[in-house]
């Protein structure tokens, strides 16, 4: 028996509940059940939670993702469990893998899409790596200004820095370059090949392609209800993406084209995810009795 929260093999007994086992970790100090799941906090079977996560970044609503888990698992659940889970595992797996350092070919390709938020009008923001097709920056904003641009370009400088940077004609991107991008030394500079387009010698067409993947998911939502909780869905459609989803173009996971072999899928996501979040606890811990 390992720990649900860190994974080491240092627990104990620590008597029932339930008539369930229940364990304590010496390592981490956190208290666990010997049940159906492998995630700490959850009665739920682990592939019912992984599979409904699956079914809903495919495509599926919410209540269509309880019908199949009822058809496959003979198990009822409410949409809100699915929305729970959907919410819980994007924030907690985005906080992982935004430390994670993709080997990527630095041709990124950028633009953002408007969508509807409780009926009003946002912007998603992507910025997709050209060979290994992995998102290297996402952002949801009310308006499409130079300082959202900013933000967005720095979260894809933050991944790598890019050789070649791929956009349409937007003047919002002029001030965002230039903070973010611009560099006296050759060595460090950043070619910006602006107003691609469709008859254009080198095209943007792959970031309009990924708003159509996008677009689709979005779909059956019937509309996004807020911006705080849409940020965290369209989170976790980037992870779905990048780590889970085989692209149809390299045969595999985006992930795994830039070098990320190590996680497959969102139960060792999840995992890895909440291994992680308990370190990085333990960490700040000695570092403040260190002080």
């Amino acid at each position: 028996m390992n720990c649900k929260y860190c994974n080491s093999n240092n627990v104990v007994k620590n008597g029932k509940k339930f008539d369930l086992q229940r364990y304590s970790c010496k390592n981490c100090n956190h208290k666990f059940y010997d049940n159906n799941s492998n995630l700490p906090r959850m009665r739920s079977n682990t592939k019912i939670i992984v599979i409904s996560l699956n079914l809903y970044y495919s495509g599926l609503s919410m209540r269509k993702v309880v019908e199949q888990i009822e058809i496959i698992f003979e198990e009822h659940l409410s949409h809100s469990t699915i929305h729970y889970w959907i919410h819980k595992y994007a924030s907690l797996v985005k906080d992982f893998v935004d430390t994670l350092k993709p080997e990527l070919s630095g041709k990124y390709h950028h633009d953002e899409t408007e969508i509807k938020v409780d009926g009003e009008g946002r912007y998603f923001w992507e910025t997709i790596d050209e060979d290994t097709r992995f998102i290297v920056a996402s952002l949801l904003t009310e308006e499409r200004t130079s300082e959202d641009a900013i933000k967005v370009f720095r979260q894809a400088l933050d991944k790598q820095r890019p050789a070649a940077f791929f956009t349409d004609g937007s003047f919002a991107y002029d001030e965002a370059y230039n903070k973010v991008f611009y560099s006296r030394f050759k060595s460090a500079k950043v070619e910006w090949i602006r107003r691609v387009g469709i008859k254009a010698r080198e095209t943007n067409n792959m970031v309009e392609r990924l708003h159509g993947t996008f677009k689709n998911r979005v779909k059956p939502m019937r509309g996004l209800k807020n911006d705080e909780s849409s940020q965290e869905l369209l989170d976790g459609y980037v992870i779905n993406y990048n780590f889970c989803r085989k692209h149809s173009v390299i045969k595999t996971t985006p992930a795994e084209m830039a070098g990320l072999q190590e996680v497959k899928g969102w139960q060792q996501l999840i995992e890895k995810s909440q291994y992680h979040k308990v370190e990085q606890k333990q960490t700040k811990i000695v570092e403040v009795e260190a002080q």
